[in-house]
This record gives structure tokens, sequence and C-alpha cells, in this order.
């Protein structure tokens, strides 16, 4: 099919074209209209017991108080770990989430070759207004410190060789994430054209094609495939 073929058949299928049209505008109208999602990124640093001469069950000194993270991490996902993404700058809203709590030990090493050497935990939260993400950044501490004394509890961890979960920031800051506009409308134009023309190109190749009104007429009889001998008035009688 040719551009002018394809103009021919737009204006054949006129009532798609307007409707592919109402409904890109609609969809603009539904992008420009879309509020802007608030986020905040904090650490939670575990901070081991400090002048201590004996030793603690939490105590290795290969490891340090990487594997404690990892513990707390799992209890809070409930053994659902979050997407392993192959850089640290990741965040909940670029992979789609608007609105839950994200508690990762962040991936210091790639897709393919991940390495969770630091003893700390990443946070993500992300709400439809600043003072949500706010509360539930103080209530995702507040969890923390809770797994992380009930993990204590259960080896009878004494008091002064426990580990504390200190935030990065006691008041993170929280600012909007909007995207970029311009691209969402240019996205969804481009989306909208591409399937009406589909849609037009479709109606068209399943439209029933007519034949020329001489057509009929004009074709060729056609010849029968064995002859028959005409037989004579001698061989009749």
């Amino acid at each position: 099919m040719t551009a002018r073929d394809f103009l021919a058949a737009a204006l054949r299928r006129w009532y798609v074209v307007v409707l592919g049209a109402v409904l890109t505008v609609g969809a603009f109208a539904v992008v420009q209209r879309q509020a802007p999602v608030f986020f905040t990124q904090y650490n939670i640093v575990l901070v081991g017991p400090q002048g201590v001469r004996n030793g603690n069950l939490l105590d290795n000194p290969l490891y340090g108080l990487q594997p404690m993270a990892g513990v707390v991490a799992n209890d809070i996902n409930a053994g659902h770990g979050p997407l392993l993404t192959g850089d640290v700058v990741a965040t909940i809203v670029g992979m789609g989430q608007r609105d839950g709590v994200q508690v990762r030990v962040p991936n210091l090493g790639t897709q393919w070759r991940p390495a969770f050497p630091a003893h700390h935990l990443d946070v993500q939260v992300a709400g439809p207004d600043a003072q949500t993400v706010q509360d539930a950044a103080r209530e995702t501490v507040q969890l923390v410190e809770q797994v992380l004394a009930e993990r204590q509890d259960e080896r009878a961890v004494h008091p002064r060789l426990r580990v504390h979960a200190v935030p990065s920031s006691a008041d993170p800051v929280v600012y909007p994430m909007a995207g970029s506009r311009s691209r969402a409308l240019g996205a969804t134009g481009l989306t909208g054209i591409a399937l009406t023309a589909v849609v037009v190109f479709w109606l068209e190749r399943w439209r029933p094609r007519r034949r020329p009104a001489g057509a009929t007429a004009a074709a060729p009889a056609r010849r029968p495939l064995v002859r028959r001998r005409a037989r004579s008035a001698e061989a009749m009688a």
C-alpha cells in the first residue's frame, strides 16, 4: 500500500480517523492532569556496639553486619525481595510504583554479578502527597528497629552488645517527581496515530474487492476439457 492508497483509505474510513483523534485528545487531557508522585530516599545504618572486649553473637570479622542487614530486609519484605537492579540509583517511581515503601540492601555490584557489602538499608517511599510520604518514612524506621530488636531477642543478646538502627536523616527530604510532560504528550500522540493507522489498514485489508461491471462479459468462455465428436446422420441411422 502506497502513501496515496493509504490517504484514500483514510478518507473512506473517516469515522475511524475521527474516533482515533477524539480518543487521542482525551488521552492528552489525562496526561496533562496527571498528579505528581512524592518521593523520598534515605538509608538506615546498622551500628554495632563500641568499646566491647567480648565478642558479640552478631559479630563476624569476615562479614561484619552485612548479614544482619540482609536478614532485616528479608523479614520486612516477608521473603519476597524487591526487583534486582544493576544500578543503586534506580527508584521505585522509575519502575512504575506510585505508592508504597521499599526496603532493600543496595546492590553495589551488577545485575549479573550482585554484591551486597553494605551494612545499611536503602529505603524508598512514594505516595500521593508529602505528608503521607513523611509518615510512611517514620513508620518504616520504627519497623526496622522492631524487627532488629526481635531478631536480637531471639538470640538473647545483651543490651550492651546490641546492634542499633540509625536513619541517615530524621526528617528526609520529600520532593515531587512529575516526569517529562512533553515526552508523555509526544508518546501519547504517536501511539494514537499508530493505532488509528493500524485499524484503517486492517479494515482496508478485509474490505471485499468489487469487480468491474464488464469483467464478467469480457471474460472468455471456458472450453470443455474433452471434445465430443458430432455424430453423422448415417451413424445415427
